[in-house]
């Protein structure tokens, strides 16, 4: 089978798009709005660029809401619109044990509802970032605004991480033991993984 993305669907292509890029690990993003509205939300378009600056990067979409007329409208959600004001987040890393609320806090809230609230989390004072960081994630990332790319229905947002949050039941060998902090990653559909079969392959020297 052979797909030309020219004819097809931007919709089509995203489908596909899930099944090949996988698993994708999950950036469950804190935010914070102007008006100190906290917010909290995962995405799975997401990786790590560069360690010198220490650069991560996120794909975010867009979402459609009506207008005061009740017409569609295309608008950034609550997460772009945080971080496009604030310049700043929190990337919190999802474990195994945490995979429920994570979950619960993709719904579809009211503005002005936090997801902190909806799902029972615990939101805890950042270093050097006023966006909170979840309490009960094992690994979480401070980071400021880098650059933001705008495309015609998404945004590239390009963090530097500025502080990591490492809980010490995690930390063995000066390392993190990915064994301890199980993350899950993200499939296609309602499909997860866990990190629960590893194996090693050293690098062949040449």
């Amino acid at each position: 089978m052979i797909i030309d993305c020219t004819d097809e669907t931007s919709h089509d292509i995203y489908k596909v798009l899930l099944g090949c890029v996988v698993p994708r690990p999950i950036a469950w993003v804190s935010s914070q709005s102007l008006n100190e509205t906290l917010n909290l939300a995962p995405f799975s378009f997401f990786n790590v660029f560069s360690a010198e600056p220490p650069i991560v990067g996120l794909g975010i979409g867009m979402k459609t809401r009506k207008d005061s007329a009740g017409q569609p409208t295309v608008v950034p959600k609550d997460t772009l619109a945080n971080i496009i004001d604030t310049e700043q987040f929190v990337i919190n890393v999802v474990s195994f044990d945490l995979a429920d609320r994570m979950n619960s806090s993709s719904g579809e809230y009211e503005p002005g509802v936090s997801e902190f609230e909806a799902t029972g989390l615990t939101p805890a004072q950042s270093t050097k970032v006023k966006p909170p960081r979840v309490a009960e994630a094992k690994v979480s990332m401070e980071c400021k605004l880098f650059q933001r790319i705008e495309l015609p229905r998404s945004n590239i947002v390009l963090g530097e991480i500025v502080c990591i949050h490492i809980d010490d039941a995690v930390w063995h060998d000066d390392s993190i033991d990915v064994r301890s902090l199980q993350p899950i990653g993200r499939l296609s559909g309602s499909a997860y993984c866990k990190v629960d079969s590893i194996f090693d392959m050293p690098r062949p020297r040449v």
